[in-house]
């Protein structure tokens, strides 16, 4: 992992309204883009806004498609590589909740599914299969969404493949402490960087308390709640590897004792 700077962002999606959306994403990219960040990440379904479950559908899109291809245009003309969630729509119809990452070539560097559904998100998408691991603007890089989180079996999985950062965008739900500390166990867990991009939307529960998070499982840049704004973090391969050295988690595994039941 070379030295990056990553930036969190988090807003109110205008419901419905991709093109503005993406304006808005648009402007923070730029914001990140003057301050040094190498990846720019942003909340879960930013594209649409989480907004009822019936709504979706319609507004979902293939990948690549266009708002996808407006992105990406964002990507190589500043340079910074993307990561962001939107409803996809699969060719035949089928619907998923998705994490897309573009490097900062404008290149589709890879798409996450999210796996775990929250509740009304089953009425218009199915679960993914699998994670993530892309080589991304010279980290490795995993990544999942919101409720995916309080599943330490999935970063664990990324973490075994490689990766070195989490990516995770949400919108999330429940208590902001909980949020908090299931993102730093992820980190401790695997001794990775995780970030996390929450949407502003007090209406629905989601007051985006962004957050970025060292390998050693200590918050190193944290979002006001319920403002718009973006955060900043320098992430330091030297501290993920005095960590790896002190705790070797990942060298000290032994799956073949756990025999976790599938059901």
């Amino acid at each position: 992992m070379k030295p990056l700077r990553i930036a969190c962002c988090q807003f109110r999606a205008a419901p419905a309204d991709k093109i503005g959306n993406i304006d808005r994403m648009r402007g923070f990219a730029e914001e990140a883009a003057r301050l040094g960040a190498r990846i720019v990440l942003y909340p879960e379904l930013i594209v649409t806004g989480y907004i009822a479950a019936e709504r979706i559908p319609a507004l979902a899109e293939p990948v690549p498609g266009p708002a996808v291809s407006s992105l990406a245009k964002v990507a190589a003309g500043l340079g910074v590589a993307l990561a962001f969630g939107m409803a996809e729509r699969e060719p035949d119809g089928t619907g998923h909740n998705s994490l897309v990452f573009l490097s900062s070539r404008g290149e589709l560097a890879g798409v996450y599914r999210k796996a775990h559904l929250w509740d009304t998100e089953k009425r218009w998408a199915v679960p993914g299969v699998g994670s993530i691991v892309v080589d991304y603007e010279g980290a490795r890089a995993g990544g999942w969404i919101c409720y995916d989180t309080r599943f330490p079996e999935l970063a664990r999985a990324q973490a075994v493949a490689g990766a070195e950062l989490g990516l995770v965008s949400t919108a999330w739900l429940g208590p902001g402490e909980e949020w908090e500390l299931a993102l730093r166990a992820r980190a401790l867990d695997n001794a990775m960087f995780v970030a996390g991009a929450d949407i502003v939307d007090p209406g629905i529960g989601c007051h985006g308390r962004s957050l970025v998070v060292d390998p050693n499982g200590n918050v190193i840049a944290r979002a006001r709640a319920d403002e718009e704004c973006l955060i900043t973090a320098d992430l330091d391969p030297e501290v993920m590897a005095r960590q790896r050295g002190r705790v070797p988690l990942l060298r000290d595994r032994r799956p073949e004792a756990y025999d976790v039941p599938s059901t």
